[in-house]
């Protein structure tokens, strides 16, 4: 009882020490901690996952004086939303990936929780649009949005039996794609255009995972699987980074840069030019309006 009065009484005051209304804990970061790490100050600065939910908080919550803390895993995330559960603490917050705990029913639900709309912030913001902007942001030039709109509709029509297996493994405690490495493998990188999707890997990956494809597509249809939705998050936002690449390199003959410059980037623009008109933004604005932030 003493260990635990000392961890609600640590999580509670470490608004205080960062002189802030809130701190909020996330996945992200160069380095995983353990609840232990956390609660004896250790946390990631920088991150995707903080830039991504400072947007957020800042349209909805812009008030507040917030201590963005990433942490690396989602289980020590999830392990943080047990104590916070259990000691009704209201100075602290976690947010975290959507994974596929929506359509399984597996989400903590509690006003200090927070996950995103899609199966991770990755989710939320990349599109078409987002990808046709930052072309034109990096290279300076107007393209035209033809074959981005094609390309990545194409994407999603040829991994769409694989998001509908990894959801129905997922539902068994495993996966299709690899993790955290690995996933790229049903992905083309080395075309001499533009990148594409390995749906002969797929369907082979399908036989050696014994599941049979009438199975992955009852299961999408019965949890209504979003392709966009809830394609894993990595996939999505490499599969778009290659495109970028491949565009500036292929098309334009520019050089290329590092993925975590493209990822922000393509915050940014998410945020100035699509978020409120974005299905995320109508579910973000439903979970802050039905909970009280102090």
């Amino acid at each position: 009882m003493s260990s635990f009065k000392r961890t609600n009484s640590g999580l509670t005051n470490q608004h205080l020490f960062h002189n802030v209304d809130l701190v909020v804990f996330l996945e992200g970061g160069h380095t995983c901690y353990t609840k232990a790490e956390v609660y004896s100050g250790s946390f990631n600065t920088e991150s995707d996952d903080i830039l991504f939910w400072k947007n957020i908080f800042q349209v909805f919550r812009p008030e507040l004086k917030i201590k963005f803390k990433s942490i690396g895993s989602k289980t020590t995330i999830k392990d943080i939303a047990i104590d916070i559960i259990d000691g009704n603490i209201k100075t602290v917050m976690v947010a975290m990936d959507n994974e596929f705990d929506e359509i399984i029913g597996q989400r903590f639900n509690h006003n200090n929780i927070l996950y995103t709309y899609g199966y991770s912030w990755e989710n939320d913001i990349w599109s078409q649009h987002v990808i046709r902007d930052v072309i034109e942001e990096l290279s300076a030039i107007e393209i035209s949005s033809e074959d981005i709109n094609k390309n990545f509709s194409e994407f999603l029509k040829k991994i769409k039996l694989a998001v509908y297996a990894d959801g129905y493994l997922f539902s068994k405690n495993s996966s299709f794609f690899s993790r955290p490495k690995g996933f790229m493998n049903v992905i083309n990188c080395q075309p001499s255009d533009l990148p594409n999707v390995k749906s002969n890997t797929i369907e082979l990956l399908i036989t050696n995972k014994s599941i049979k494809k009438s199975t992955a597509y009852s299961f999408a249809r019965r949890k209504s699987i979003d392709v966009k939705k809830y394609c894993y998050g990595h996939l999505l936002a490499n599969y778009c980074f290659q495109v970028i690449m491949h565009y500036l390199k292929n098309r334009l003959q520019l050089p290329t840069l590092h993925n975590q410059i493209v990822f922000r980037m393509a915050i940014k623009k998410f945020f100035q030019s699509y978020f409120t008109t974005s299905e995320a933004y109508n579910y973000f604005k439903k979970e802050f309006d039905s909970r009280t932030l102090k």
